[in-house]
């Protein structure tokens, strides 16, 4: 994933020049990575604990904090039937 400072792949793209759609769908994908239990090679993590390591990811401006907060106040992980 491109990552707002300029350290992501496959471009190094920095957050001016990534698009708001992907800068979007970057959580929802980071979200779905984390808490994913249909991988043969890791157990998905609770919600809490995939919330906590994003939110780490945003205070180093890896992802955009605006658009994790929105994801976090409507839970918009609950269409998933997760909750916390």
């Amino acid at each position: 994933h491109e990552k707002l400072d300029g350290s992501g792949y496959p471009r190094g793209l920095k957050q001016k020049d990534i698009p708001i759609q992907a800068q979007i769908m970057v959580i929802a994908d980071i979200y779905d990575a984390l808490t994913a239990g249909d991988r043969p090679y890791k157990k998905g993590l609770p919600v809490e604990a995939a919330l906590r390591i994003m939110r780490h990811e945003a205070v180093k401006n890896k992802i955009n904090s605006n658009f994790l907060e929105l994801f976090e106040q409507r839970e918009v992980f609950s269409i998933l039937g997760h909750s916390i």
